[in-house]
């Protein structure tokens, strides 16, 4: 039953993927932006189709190749919501694996400024190992309203 659940995600996720976009349906997305001259791509997501409280994260080729996913429950990501202090703001989601890996989804702004930049930062065993910033006018966020949901997650039983 679990090889075909997997199986069956793999095959939804592709899919996705090659429409151009990660998240299986519109307005569950958190956060996305484009890299490399939009060759590449990631995008958070609200999995609310998937049972428990889950959340996703997919980078992948724009062609379609899906090249790392994380399936997890929201109660474990961690977050920052920036201190609100000063010029600039900022949030971020780590999506953690078992083998040590994070994978830091972020965005910044100056304050007054309507342009927002972002970018993937890359941990292994808590080593910044990659970061990668997004093409400028692609990034798409809902961070904060996702960070509401993690933290609800966090503290229901």
């Amino acid at each position: 039953m679990k090889r075909a659940l997997l199986t069956t995600l793999a095959m939804m996720t592709s899919s996705a993927a090659m429409a151009g976009s990660y998240c299986e349906l519109d307005g569950s997305e958190m956060f996305s932006c484009t890299f490399n001259g939009g060759a590449k791509a990631v995008e958070v997501c609200d999995a609310f189709w998937m049972d428990g409280d889950m959340a996703s994260y997919g980078f992948f080729q724009t062609s379609g190749e899906l090249e790392k996913e994380i399936i997890v429950d929201k109660a474990s990501l961690l977050y920052n919501e920036g201190t609100g202090m000063g010029t600039m703001m900022s949030e971020s989601v780590t999506f953690q694996t078992e083998d040590g890996y994070g994978y830091e989804v972020y965005w910044w702004a100056e304050r007054g400024d309507a342009e927002v930049g972002g970018g993937l930062t890359v941990y292994q065993d808590g080593s910044e190992i990659a970061d990668l910033s997004c093409d400028a006018g692609s990034v798409q966020q809902s961070l904060g309203e996702f960070i509401m949901m993690i933290d609800n997650a966090q503290v229901s039983p």
